[in-house]
């Protein structure tokens, strides 16, 4: 019923790292944040195609599902909703050797050059989903069927699970790959009659989705940056260049490095600017951000595009919105 698609977090750090001006001192960090949620994306995106193998006719799916009960934002990668139970599937792209620390509620990897690094265990994490989303399903009156929960690792091969010499802690909710299957198949055994009607089903399937809110970022401030960080002008569209700026005349962008031309390159720009400042732009804003000329240029370019404002003269202001200026997509 919710199919997936790329995180905010991921596509506006994506435009930050590519805006972000020469040599700043966060770049490396915001370059790791990236990677890692590439990585996560990715382990998402390997989950959902085993998901999309299991009946179709039995399960609602919903991935990247975000809601919020007692002021609580929570996510869940991947919920399976049945008339028999609710799954909660927690996935991970951690490769490498994984020690899971039962002591410490940790989970550990070990490098090649015998640095360890430490991770919040994916189990804890795929509890309090369970125990959140009971919450949400208790306050709005829908409180009908268990849920259980599963965490998920992408690599069958690259990815090698261990825990502490003599631990015996069940790990029967923890899989690889395509032992998802096997880990689903017994959790439907020990849940195998119907505790709702498909017209319940459908109703806490609606609900899920009219309540999916997803958090609102300011990933500047998250940061701790400005607009003083950010480099601005209109960005080459070949993506083996991807200069900025471009440069305007006679009603197209010209790339000075690699002499690409285009009509519409400063929609990509808006959507930048929409992404990181916010959905209102000025003239003096829009000129100013695309590197254009004259005010009078400026002028004609924004009454083409035809976007709602509000305001008079100077003070006017345009409203971007996806609808006029797409949201930014990632291969």
């Amino acid at each position: 019923m919710k199919e997936l698609t790329p995180p905010q977090r991921l596509l506006l750090t994506e435009i930050l790292k590519n805006r972000l001006i020469a040599g700043h001192r966060r770049y490396q960090e915001i370059e790791r944040d990236l990677a890692k949620r590439w990585a996560g994306y990715w382990g998402e995106i390997a989950l959902a195609n085993y998901v999309k193998e299991l009946p179709q006719e039995k399960y609602l799916i919903f991935h990247d599902l975000q809601l919020q009960v007692n002021g609580i934002h929570f996510q869940i990668d991947t919920l399976l909703l049945s008339q028999n139970l609710i799954l909660i599937i927690e996935a991970k792209n951690i490769l490498g050797t994984l020690l899971f620390d039962n002591i410490f509620k940790q989970l550990i990897r070990q490098n090649d050059d015998g640095t360890e690094e430490s991770f919040e265990d994916p189990r804890v994490q795929a509890q309090r989903l369970q125990s959140l989303l009971r919450k949400w399903l208790v306050k709005n009156g829908l409180n009908l069927l268990p849920i259980e929960h599963l965490v998920f690792f992408k690599s069958a091969t690259k990815t090698i699970l261990k825990t502490n010499p003599g631990d015996r802690t069940d790990f029967s909710k923890v899989c690889k790959g395509r032992d998802l299957f096997n880990k689903i198949e017994s959790i439907e055994q020990r849940f195998n009659h119907e505790r709702v009607d498909t017209q319940t089903l459908t109703q806490i399937g609606q609900l899920l989705l009219s309540e999916h809110s997803p958090k609102l970022i300011h990933i500047l401030q998250e940061y701790n940056l400005t607009k003083k960080d950010i480099r601005s002008g209109v960005c080459c569209p070949i993506e083996t260049c991807r200069h900025i700026p471009m440069t305007y005349n006679r009603g197209k962008w010209t790339c000075s490095v690699c002499n690409t031309s285009s009509k519409d390159a400063h929609l990509d720009a808006l959507s930048d600017h929409f992404h990181l400042f916010g959905p209102t732009i000025t003239n003096f804003e829009f000129r100013s951000f695309l590197h254009l000329p004259t005010i009078h240029t400026s002028q004609k370019i924004l009454i083409r595009l035809d976007l709602p404002a509000t305001g008079k003269t100077k003070n006017r202001k345009y409203q971007l919105s996806p609808k006029k200026v797409a949201t930014c997509g990632l291969p």
